[in-house]
């Protein structure tokens, strides 16, 4: 498994694509944060309170969309250029490939989002004025001190979410397409559905993840925000359980 994990870093770390991607979360998350920082300017009651869960916006509607992306081309990059057969000869158990493509990414993600995160508070301070900026104690602010947590915690479940899909579709296109239609569009299109729809709501995973991130479930399910966070783990467990199946079972 180390050996196999090696392997891994050093594709990662030699594909351009991974590396500009990357930037590409930081570069939205902190330009957010600027923004943000920017229009907290201290001169009315609206505009004088810098609040921690609006510096990380740019990271929750725009980074984890990269690292969702990211996550699924960890897998179907090597199916689309042909290149599984070889690592499967190298490591002929495919489920410890799988493991150790979702261990590795999982990391990178989720300490992405821890460094992203405390970046966003401390871009948006810089940028806001000081009036609005000492309304944000980093370290001391509870709502700061949860995201710091609850990000890369969210961060994690969509890495294992992502793969399983990765898994089952082998297909990039299909695959991200799958993934951001389910986020963006599925479950608030079906939950106007009558009939189905008030039971989309409650218990789709992505309706459940969000409730997680914004901690407000707009449709009770009889479980708390946090629950829904368990709930969409248990969905990304099992899609993963049954990516390495389908890897097992399938031809290379």
């Amino acid at each position: 498994m180390l050996n196999t994990l090696r392997s891994e870093w050093t594709k990662l770390t030699t594909t351009k694509s991974f590396i500009w991607t990357t930037l590409l979360v930081l570069v939205f998350s902190l330009g957010y944060a600027a923004l943000m920082g920017s229009l907290a300017t201290g001169e009315s009651l609206a505009t004088i309170f810098l609040l921690a869960g609006s510096t990380v916006s740019g990271l929750y509607l725009l980074g984890f969309l990269v690292m969702m992306i990211q996550a699924i081309m960890v897998y179907t990059t090597e199916f689309r250029f042909g290149f599984q057969q070889q690592t499967f000869l190298a490591t002929p158990k495919r489920w410890q490939v799988a493991v150790a493509k979702w261990l590795l990414y999982l990391v990178i993600a989720v300490v992405l989002t821890f460094i992203t995160a405390i970046l966003c508070f401390y871009v948006a301070k810089a940028f806001a004025s000081d009036a609005a900026s000492s309304t944000l104690v980093v370290w001391e602010d509870p709502q700061a001190r949860r995201i710091m947590w609850q990000y890369p915690l969210a961060a994690a479940l969509l890495v294992t979410f992502c793969s399983g899909i990765a898994l089952l579709l082998r297909h990039t296109a299909g695959a991200v397409a799958v993934v951001l239609v389910w986020y963006f569009a599925l479950e608030s299109l079906l939950s106007l559905l009558p009939r189905i729809g008030e039971f989309v709501a409650k218990y789709g995973p992505f309706s459940n993840f969000n409730a997680f991130i914004t901690d407000y479930q707009s449709a009770d399910p009889g479980w708390s925000a946090a629950q829904g966070g368990i709930y969409f783990g248990a969905w990304a467990v099992v899609l993963f359980i049954l990516g390495i199946v389908m890897l097992e079972k399938r031809d290379a």
